[in-house]
């Protein structure tokens, strides 16, 4: 796994909203009830990056090199990180949003294209089982800095390729959270 999952979220959620535009048929009422959908599941993707963002800056921000790799070796607390991972999962109403519209299709089958119904469907599905890798992704990217943490021996370069290590996931976090804002100033120009 890498960092493309984040990327891969944000695009199928970037597509869902093209594929709710192009259905111009969708009356205004469904539209902004899936517009709303997409809103909070912006927000809540947001949300998780930068409590990533924010636990890793706290950790750089440390200058005691011991100090440094206690807070590095505490990022595989497997329980607080669960707990966080179950928070993550894409909002319930996102997990609504996909049962109502499976039902909405046979509703609107004369006024919307079924063919374009169908893709935002299926980019609406694979959203949701992207959610879980995205957690996972997080969760193992933890793991294998709290291990590299406790492998050291304190030697001084040790400790500063953790850092960069450390640095380089934040920015790359930072990147996806980046793409995400981009996205969703598009969503409320377009949709």
């Amino acid at each position: 796994m890498d960092i493309k999952l984040f990327s891969d979220l944000i695009d199928a959620l970037g597509k869902v909203m093209s594929g709710l535009k192009t259905i111009t048929n969708l009356p205004k009422a469904e539209r902004d009830q899936y517009r709303a959908t997409i809103e909070d599941t912006f927000r809540l993707i947001d949300t998780t990056l930068n409590m990533v963002i924010i636990r890793l800056g706290d950790i750089q921000l440390e200058q005691n090199k011991n100090e440094f790799l206690n807070e590095v070796m505490k990022l595989d607390n497997w329980d607080e990180w669960l707990k966080v991972e179950r928070e993550f999962r894409l909002c319930r109403s996102l997990r609504v949003a996909v049962r109502e519209a499976d039902d909405l299709i046979g509703k609107l089958r004369s006024k919307v294209s079924t063919k374009d119904w169908e893709l935002v469907l299926e980019l609406m599905r694979g959203t949701l089982c992207a959610e879980h890798e995205v957690a996972e992704y997080v969760g193992d990217q933890f793991r294998d800095l709290a291990n590299a943490a406790r492998l050291t021996n304190g030697h001084t370069q040790d400790i500063q390729t953790i850092r960069a290590q450390v640095q380089d996931f934040r920015d790359a976090m930072n990147g996806e959270r980046r793409n995400l804002i981009r996205l969703e100033s598009e969503l409320y120009e377009n949709v």
